[in-house]
């Protein structure tokens, strides 16, 4: 075979291969991004009507609101 030939099929497949880890990582990145965002709880502030999330694995104690401190608990939809 032809060295060029050889060149090219190397290319290719490093390119190809750069290519399928590129993916893999920025897919594993986005996951884990999403199930953050999953596992966040939205919370509605009945004194000032603020609307925010919280990802505090304690919720039994309510969960303070980011203007005006008041507890608050988890919206059930």
């Amino acid at each position: 075979m032809h060295p060029f030939t050889w060149f090219l099929i190397l290319y290719t497949g490093s390119v190809l291969i750069g290519v399928a880890m590129l993916w893999w990582w920025f897919d594993r990145r986005d996951k884990k991004q999403f199930e953050t965002i999953r596992r966040s709880k939205a919370f509605h502030c009945v004194r000032c009507g603020t609307v925010y999330g919280a990802r505090d694995p304690d919720l039994a104690q309510g969960v303070p609101c980011p203007e005006c401190q008041y507890k608050n608990f988890e919206l059930s939809f």
